[in-house]
């Protein structure tokens, strides 16, 4: 009996698959090799926070960029909190200043992220993030409320911002609606971290240590506040599968 001759399997499922592991290889080799002359950096000029200052001068545009660069890949790569950028750009270059650079980088990593979010696929997204993880978001499962909870999410200190930035690429939320929402959001929060870097930069540890606290603090409450909501949304779900299996 003749056998029909099977059609080899496609293969742009392992291509895409290939170029989204070599896309995350290479953010990660480059976010490594930053984030090694960032303590060498720091083990040689943090002790003196005149110093910095002075380097920073020396190298203005130089250092600008680089904090920017920093902010867009901690955004991708999500491996440290943005809190700890944020406070270095604060101690280098000022409350406001710094607050600027970290949000054109928190943009420009974002916008990046869904761009290749969009490109690659939800297996890219996946790399990063358990599947249910993502299904379970509140901006995934309800596209009418999305631009709200966007808002109100990303204003939440401690919540997993870098998680809904990855989620939002798979849903067809417009880039710039994106960026005016997030940075409007974002910007008390990141404020509040330069403002703590910047009281370090001039040793005033006690107002510092003040500004630590209460972002500690904020941050704290606000993710209690992020996991209540989403406990409650699980079992408000739990409750109407039950009614509607019971009637």
């Amino acid at each position: 009996m003749h056998n029909p001759k099977r059609e080899a399997p496609s293969p742009k499922p392992s291509i895409k698959k290939s170029r989204a592991a070599i896309v995350l290889s290479v953010i990660s080799v480059l976010f490594i090799a930053l984030s090694v002359l960032g303590i060498w950096l720091m083990r040689r000029y943090l002790a003196d926070p005149q110093l910095v200052r002075e380097k920073i001068g020396e190298h203005y545009w130089a250092g600008a960029l680089a904090t920017i660069l920093i902010s867009a890949i901690q955004v991708t790569v999500a491996l440290i909190p943005g809190e700890f950028v944020e406070i270095a750009a604060g101690y280098c270059f000022g409350s406001w200043i710094g607050s600027l650079l970290c949000l054109l980088g928190i943009v420009l990593g974002s916008c990046t992220t869904i761009l290749l979010v969009r490109r690659f696929g939800s297996r890219f997204v996946y790399a990063f993030y358990p599947k249910e993880k993502i299904d379970a978001l509140p901006i995934i499962n309800d596209p009418p409320k999305r631009n709200l909870l966007t808002l109100i999410l990303f204003a939440i200190p401690g919540t997993p911002k870098d998680l809904f930035t990855y989620a939002i690429g798979l849903t067809d939320m417009s880039i710039p609606l994106y960026i005016l929402l997030t940075t409007a959001a974002r910007f008390p929060s990141v404020i509040l971290s330069t403002l703590s870097g910047n009281a370090m930069g001039t040793r005033d540890y006690a107002l510092a240590l003040v500004f630590v606290a209460v972002t500690a603090s904020v941050s704290g409450l606000g993710l209690w506040i992020y996991r209540r909501f989403l406990r409650k949304r699980e079992e408000k779900k739990e409750n109407t599968s039950n009614d509607a299996g019971e009637s």
